[in-house]
């Protein structure tokens, strides 16, 4: 049957076997603080980085780099980079034996081990190493520091030139892009040169003009042809005034050759007759020259006629072919608009990359000039005068609350394996039988000699 302690039995057991406890409690202090005494000392040195903002006003020069703030977040992959602690561990000729065993790469996850990097606000970090030399360990957070200073310098300074440099090829490859759409639209205006949008008007304007002279033609033609009525078609004939004055002259001449076969020369009625066929030959030969003018007046009608249509005609088909370009506009109108829309958008990335270039050319030149006091160490890292660890107060603390405990531990074991009996309820509970007596334990006084009796021990 396993046996149950009270807190009271507890308590006994440790005052009978304090000795034990102390014994292996103070063995254990004193090999811990053996242990502790022979601990090497470590040093800590802390150099802390500050990163200024860029010194013009975003609004003034659009920044072609990340915000400093969050690129300081990112800061500790690049301290703890290979190449940069490789460096470190090659001028400082540091961890002989882990570079014996791993190589540099074992050199460096040592270092890596004994060093801290931790933000500090919003634009600093602190680089803090443990060595076992102070000097040594000052010397490698100020050569970190250093070494991350220059080679962000590097990388900021490259990416500055290769955003420039990417800028820059980019507008020219859209200024190509850009020639190239406007000489499709200068190949389509010439392809296209009498229906183009913008000549619209002026053709509109031509053909209302070209209409007006197809009127005045129509007019002059109409006018012509009442003339040419009036006129008459037979400049010759019996029933025109030629024709009338000839038949009266020939009956005047032939009652004339008869009065003068009759009568003398002298005669009233001969020389009446005579007069009267003078007459009719001068107003025969006035409606001979007014025929023939007519007739003239005639030819040279029908030939303005002939010229009036001719005009109407190349007049109509200038019309038509007004007609058939001013058809085409609506079409080439769209097709220039597309082109001018592709050339619009071309224009403002253009536009775009060109003050992009420009910012970036100014940001390059700021770069190169002010870089360098982009980036400073605030606090260079001091040699310590004291170690930072072990904490050997604290250590002792520690190893002498774990020996008093191992000490009642002990004292604890040696009682739980003692098998002898200190009280009635023990005796009863290992024979399985009553108690009938029991003997009280009697204590002699030295002073008195008087014998005293206690009670059985519990």
């Amino acid at each position: 049957m396993e046996r149950t302690y009270t807190f009271d039995e507890l308590l006994g057991s440790l005052r009978r076997r304090w000795k034990r406890a102390a014994i292996v409690a103070g063995v254990v202090f004193a090999l811990a603080a053996l242990v502790i005494s022979r601990l090497p000392n470590q040093y800590s040195a802390r150099a802390l980085v500050m990163v200024e903002p860029l010194h013009p006003h975003p609004d003034l020069v659009t920044p072609v780099l990340a915000p400093l703030e969050d690129r300081v977040k990112s800061v500790r992959a690049q301290v703890y980079a290979r190449g940069t602690l490789s460096v470190i561990v090659d001028e400082l000729k540091l961890y002989p034996r882990e570079r014996a065993k791993g190589g540099m790469d074992g050199a460096v996850e040592a270092l890596r081990n004994d060093m801290e990097v931790r933000p500090e606000g919003d634009t600093a970090f602190a680089i803090t190493v443990k060595s076992k030399e102070p000097a040594q360990a000052a010397d490698i957070a100020n050569r970190i520091a250093e070494l991350f200073i220059e080679g962000n310098l590097q990388v900021r300074a490259g990416q500055v030139a290769r955003t420039r440099d990417t800028i820059s090829a980019k507008l020219a490859e859209m200024r190509a892009q850009l020639a190239t759409g406007e000489q499709k639209i200068a190949e389509f205006k010439n392809g296209q040169k009498g229906a183009l949008p913008e000549l619209l008007e002026s053709m509109m304007r031509e053909r209302d003009q070209l209409s007006k002279q197809i009127e005045q033609e129509s007019g002059f033609m109409s006018d012509a042809q009442r003339r040419l009525d009036l006129i008459g078609t037979l400049p010759y004939g019996k029933d025109t005034e030629v024709g009338r004055l000839e038949d009266e002259e020939g009956g005047v001449k032939a009652r004339y050759a008869a009065a003068a076969a009759q009568l003398k020369a002298d005669h009233p009625d001969v020389q009446q007759l005579q007069r009267e066929a003078a007459d009719v030959h001068a107003r025969l030969q006035a409606a001979r020259s007014h025929a023939a003018a007519n007739t003239l007046e005639q030819t040279r009608i029908g030939k303005a006629v002939d010229r009036s249509r001719k005009n109407i005609d190349t007049l109509n088909r200038r019309i038509a072919t007004l007609d058939a370009k001013m058809a085409l506009v609506p079409g080439n109108a769209a097709k220039l608009s597309e082109l001018g829309s592709q050339t619009d958008v071309l224009k403002a990335k253009v536009q775009q990359l060109v003050s992009k270039k420009a910012e970036a050319e100014l940001a390059y030149d700021l770069e190169r000039k002010d870089a360098t006091s982009e980036f400073r160490v605030l606090e260079s890292a001091a040699m310590p005068t004291l170690p930072g660890s072990p904490n050997r107060p604290q250590f002792l603390l520690l190893a002498f609350l774990a020996a008093l405990g191992l000490g009642i531990a002990a004292a604890a074991a040696s009682e739980m394996s003692d098998r002898t009996l200190r009280s009635e309820a023990e005796a009863g509970a290992a024979v399985a039988l009553p108690i009938l007596a029991s003997i009280p334990r009697i204590l002699e006084t030295r002073a008195s000699g008087a014998v005293l009796a206690l009670p059985p021990a519990r």
